[in-house]
């Protein structure tokens, strides 16, 4: 079982003060939108402003199937879904539904659009949305190559901010050199790690979110010196 990420981060917002919190990505189209929209801003409030809302379709079918929503359906309802916590974040009233958020809350977080290389979502990530979180790998998750074309196709719809998830980390691994082809991981040794995190930025990408399952604090020290360096 994995913990809900909302009041993960709840948890994490109370235990901090500056750290930037967020999801990559969160299933809108399998939630009800008012009453996500309640959560994510009391959230944004509590977190002070720290909270970024990465958001998404999902790409498992037993998801929807498990509550009863449609799966064909998901980029249609990601959009409706999307429009409504808008709306209700600003104070509008949508239906029935209608909040006043707190100050501090008011608008809700920004919001980050996940999405692999689809170029709807790119250009909408870009011009009606904060951000874009592409995937470095997993199940069905881009290539370099992929991330070469999605970012230039973001900064030419006037996108901002641009993440990579889903960064794969563990430098006692050996591996070829980075080629168009290649899951983006960092799955390689601290100097190759370094040449990877490099070219990601020259390619034009703002952050890197890293993942590791077993991920020990000496770990995110030896890695953070490396990139400071």
């Amino acid at each position: 079982m994995f913990p809900d990420p909302l009041m993960w981060l709840a948890i994490a917002a109370g235990a901090t003060s500056t750290v930037e919190l967020g999801t990559a990505v969160f299933e809108v189209p399998v939630r009800d939108p008012v009453e996500l929209t309640q959560r994510v801003l009391a959230l944004h409030g509590a977190s002070e402003g720290r909270f970024r809302f990465g958001v998404g379709t999902g790409s498992s079918e037993a998801d929807f199937k498990a509550v009863g929503a449609d799966f064909s359906q998901r980029f249609a309802t990601l959009s409706s879904g999307l429009a409504t916590i808008k709306q209700l974040a600003a104070g509008e009233q949508v239906g029935d539904a209608k909040y006043a958020p707190w100050p501090n809350a008011l608008g809700g977080p920004p919001v980050l659009i996940g999405s692999w290389f689809s170029s709807i979502w790119i250009t909408r990530a870009a011009q009606e949305f904060d951000g874009w979180i592409s995937s470095g790998g997993g199940p069905g998750g881009s290539n370099f190559g992929n991330l070469r074309t999605g970012i230039a196709r973001f900064r030419e719809a006037g996108g901002k901010r641009a993440l990579i998830a889903t960064v794969w980390v563990d430098l006692t691994a050996q591996d070829d050199p980075l080629t168009d082809q290649s899951r983006y991981t960092l799955r390689c040794d601290p100097d190759e790690a370094v040449r990877r995190v490099k070219a990601a930025a020259d390619l034009g990408y703002d952050d890197l979110i890293l993942r590791k399952d077993d991920l020990v604090p000496s770990e995110v020290e030896t890695l953070a010196k490396l990139l400071i360096a």
